[in-house]
């Protein structure tokens, strides 16, 4: 790949992990390079690790890596390594971590942002492979443990707010004897019905369109 290539590609990159930053309260980074390409990353939310003194498991809940992306990224896998404790049987003791043993298959068109959503579920033990594990006194214990559900943290990475409006405009089926509404489904969700003979409706704002210019959509034939 060529350096304008490259450059191309770690500035699409940057902007996927700075939209993914808007939007995830679980998810933070700070990047180096023009154009960036090491990155630290950080997640708040549960974990699990080892107490070295107890040798005790613990939770913990924040979560740092560094991620490396060498002159033949993207045909080559970005550099990972895990920087806080994390007990994870896919996390060796020096704590790197290769995609491929988290069940990434790299390909260069696998973005950043994705990456960071494996790494978050390795982070709360969403996702590990024992198979391929490079930490086996974490394999050991995992295969073992009642103590803990997994994952210890339920939550994606991506957690965006759902609109506070609707676009849909819901439609009523017409029978043969006039208009049928469908209340026994309706009040379960958004189960709309639109038949051949349906009429189209009115805007279901009412008079003129709202301030923020939302969109309706009519699919008529």
């Amino acid at each position: 790949m060529n350096d304008n290539l490259r450059h191309d590609r770690l500035d699409a990159d940057f902007a996927a992990m700075e939209h993914l930053q808007a939007i995830s309260p679980i998810f933070d980074f700070a990047a180096t390079g023009e154009p960036a390409d090491e990155y630290s990353i950080s997640f708040s939310g549960k974990g699990l690790q080892r107490n070295t003194s107890t040798g005790r498991i613990e939770y913990v809940d924040q979560h740092r890596c560094e991620i490396r992306l060498t002159l033949s990224y993207p045909q080559r896998a970005p550099d990972i390594r895990w920087l806080t404790p994390l007990y994870h049987p896919n996390i060796s003791f020096g704590g790197f971590i290769r995609l491929r043993d988290v069940g990434m298959v790299w390909s260069d068109d696998l973005t950043l942002d994705v990456v960071c959503e494996r790494l978050w579920d390795v982070a709360r033990l969403a996702y590990y492979d024992l198979e391929h594990a490079t930490n086996y006194g974490a394999k050991r214990w995992l295969e073992e443990q009642t103590a803990y559900n997994l994952p210890v943290d339920p939550r994606p990475l991506r957690e965006m707010a759902a609109p506070a409006r609707s676009n849909v405009v819901h439609y009523t089926r017409r029978g043969e004897s006039g208009a049928v509404d469908l209340p026994s489904i309706r009040g379960a969700g958004d189960v709309f019905y639109i038949g051949e003979d349906t009429l189209a409706p009115p805007v279901a704002w009412g008079s003129g369109r709202p301030d923020d210019e939302e969109d309706v959509l009519y699919i008529m034939e």
